[in-house]
């Protein structure tokens, strides 16, 4: 949960200073998806009477000048969202609750189209070119 912590303070801290408006749509998509997120998993946590997790809004600064480029703000909220497949991947994996393996499954799918959608934005503005491809073994052992 933590994660989506970070992911929702960053995307309301980053949205104030983007420059490019699609990015900004982005980051408020990201902001969206991350406290839906925070709210269903808290919501899990205090039925069960455990602590849930303070929030960092209160930590966001009201500049409006970035200290950042949009392509490396963006870099960072993907490396969250696919960070946080990984927890929630791990999460699905060794869950023993059924209400929280659902849960996760539901979050990993619209992380996956979060993910889908900062891809596409990345691309589009040539900042991420082709996804990191294996060698091609057979083409390699012909070539030679």
């Amino acid at each position: 949960m933590k994660k989506e912590i970070l992911e929702k303070t960053l995307s309301i801290g980053f949205s104030q200073v983007a420059q490019s408006e699609e990015v900004r749509k982005f980051l408020e998509t990201s902001h969206k998806t991350a406290d839906n997120q925070i709210q269903t998993l808290s919501n899990i946590l205090k039925k069960d009477n455990l602590p849930v997790t303070m929030s960092w809004e209160s930590e966001i600064s009201t500049s409006q000048e970035s200290p950042f480029s949009d392509k490396l703000m963006l870099y960072h909220m993907g490396f969250l969202l696919q960070t946080a497949q990984a927890y929630h991947g791990t999460g699905l994996a060794t869950a023993i609750r059924t209400d929280l393996a659902v849960t996760y499954k539901k979050i990993i799918l619209k992380n996956i189209m979060v993910t889908k959608e900062w891809f596409n934005l990345m691309t589009e503005f040539k900042w991420l070119e082709e996804p990191p491809l294996a060698p091609n073994r057979k083409k390699l052992a012909q070539d030679k």
